[in-house]
């Protein structure tokens, strides 16, 4: 029995971690305009089965997942994203996993047994989910299979110079 609750509480810390991060990715969306929206999903883009939690502009599809994605759900209603904007929407879950981190870090040593453990577990966590995003890769199929932050940015970059150079 306490083995099964260790593996939920892993699932758990993950799926907080992934929410975090999200959640960065989601501010960074709606802050562009004031009309933006965002949806986050955790897991898959079913809706069906997940807990629905609407935080202003942002709706979250909750479930223990191993991967996550954030998404604009109103794009065609507002003017495209600038470069930069499109920058801050790819950085902002990275950011928010850092900044959870430190938060998390700090906070643990305010708590001892069982409930520091899981708060530094989550700092941890929050740290991977910071760096391992930025390097450039696409993640297996049963995390999503989709390109890490990472990727993302490396390919704006080379759009925005590509661009840049055509235009001179």
């Amino acid at each position: 029995m306490g083995m099964l609750l260790e593996v939920m509480m892993v699932f758990l810390i993950i799926s907080t971690a992934l929410f975090i991060h999200e959640m960065g990715h989601a501010i960074a969306t709606i802050l562009r305009n004031k009309k933006a929206k965002a949806e986050i999903y955790m897991g898959s883009s079913s809706k069906e089965k997940k807990l629905k939690l609407k935080l202003g502009r942002i709706t979250c599809y909750l479930t223990v997942a191993l991967y996550a994605f954030c998404q604009p759900i109103n794009s065609k209603e507002l003017p495209p994203p600038t470069y930069k904007q499109r920058l801050t929407m790819l950085i902002g879950g990275p950011v928010a996993s850092l900044l959870g981190f430190a938060a998390l870090y700090y906070i643990s040593h305010f708590f001892s047994g069982v409930p520091g453990n899981i708060l530094i577990n989550l700092a941890g966590a929050s740290f991977f989910l910071f760096a391992s995003p930025l390097i450039p890769f696409t993640y297996p199929s049963f995390l999503g299979g989709g390109p890490s932050d990472g990727l993302q940015i490396l390919n704006l970059v080379k759009e925005n110079s590509r661009q840049r150079k055509a235009v001179l």
